[in-house]
């Protein structure tokens, strides 16, 4: 779920922002997502299992938030081999480090974008479609 203009306007009036709601806003991701991040970046190298008795949601629940971090970049998963040529995946966080330098580069694509569409934006506001003018 992204964030609607509304709120990132209500963020940008606050003092302050937690982490949580920078991490939201810049990387679009879920409540859920951010603490099973955090849950990651706590108790380090995890499974399924694991995560799924410390979130306490479902093991399908679970699979789904951390290959959801994975695919945005935030966690790592590794196989790990186990007794008689068995394997488990592990999940493990990026570093604070890396989350911030995602943040940062997000932060200045959006920036850097806003930047070009100002560039036009004269005549961009001419092509608002105006109808309702002549209805009053």
């Amino acid at each position: 779920m992204s964030m609607s203009i509304i709120d990132i306007m209500n963020l940008l009036n606050r003092d302050q922002l937690s982490p949580q709601e920078i991490i939201k806003c810049t990387l679009g991701i879920k409540s859920t997502e951010i603490q099973a991040y955090c849950l990651l970046a706590n108790k380090g190298p995890i499974t399924i299992q694991e995560a799924t008795d410390m979130l306490r949601k479902s093991r399908s629940t679970s699979q789904r938030l951390l290959q959801n971090l994975v695919e945005k970049g935030l966690a790592t998963r590794e196989e790990e081999l186990i007794g008689l040529g068995g394997y488990k995946y592990v999940y493990k966080p990026v570093p604070p480090e890396r989350l911030k330098w995602t943040i940062q580069m997000n932060l200045d694509q959006w920036y850097n974008k806003m930047q070009t569409e100002l560039e036009s934006f004269p005549e961009k506001i001419k092509q608002i479609n105006c109808d309702f003018i002549d209805e009053v």
